[in-house]
């Protein structure tokens, strides 16, 4: 399934031509003929990415990339614009821009940046979904087995747990037991990644459990 791409560019050929290639690599395109209707396009519907140039009536591609960057979940941007230069570029990619394309520019220029903005694109919505599961199975925790989850995290023994919360120890095996139904895990250090990639709002780590052991070996002499 395509991306959903809006493409706004004031040049009616050049337009014309971006929507032609993007749209022969099965992407959904919408596309518009200035900044202020490019905007407006970002607050009623969702996009994948965004393809603007820097120059445009009413609107400039760079105001676009604010408004874009302003949002909860970031869309990515690449700035089309026949008036590169370096201070231009530098901004733009500081601002968060995915790259500057020069006009007039080659397809496989135009597909590098695309196929790097729709993998961070993806990677965006990996994040915020995953980030939400964490946090819905974090809020249905009480507070007890908040205190519970904590003290698992700092490496307490359930003797220890239960003299610092001052409760028997079956009570403390059943709190650890339901945070760990709550949390849908079986591990403590799954447990502790969880919190890291919510705290950090990471995306979740592919599940290698053999890249360390592929490191080279250092003598100790």
């Amino acid at each position: 399934m395509g991306a959903r791409i809006l493409v706004a560019e004031d040049d009616d050929l050049t337009l014309e031509l971006l929507a032609t290639v993007l749209r022969a690599a099965g992407h959904e395109i919408t596309a518009v003929r200035d900044g202020r209707e490019a905007l407006t396009q970002i607050e009623h519907a969702p996009f994948d990415l965004v393809v603007a140039d820097v120059q445009m009536p009413r609107a400039s591609g760079l105001e676009i990339l604010d408004a874009l960057a302003a949002r909860t979940t970031p869309t990515p941007l690449v700035l089309v614009t026949a008036y590169a230069d370096t201070a231009l570029t530098v901004r733009a990619l500081r601002q968060g821009a995915i790259g500057v394309l020069d006009k007039p520019f080659r397809e496989d220029e135009l597909w590098s940046f695309v196929q790097e903005a729709l993998s961070k694109s993806d990677d965006e919505i990996r994040r915020q979904y995953h980030r939400r599961s964490l946090e819905e199975r974090l809020k249905r925790l009480p507070q007890a087995e908040r205190c519970v989850l904590q003290l698992l995290l700092d490496g307490c023994k359930n003797r220890t747990m239960a003299k610092r919360l001052d409760i028997s120890l079956r009570t403390v095996e059943n709190r650890r037991r339901r945070v760990f139904e709550i949390m849908e895990t079986d591990s403590v250090a799954q447990l502790a990644r969880m919190v890291v990639e919510y705290e950090h709002q990471l995306v979740p780590a592919p599940h290698r459990r053999d890249a360390w052991m592929a490191l080279p070996l250092e003598r100790v002499s």
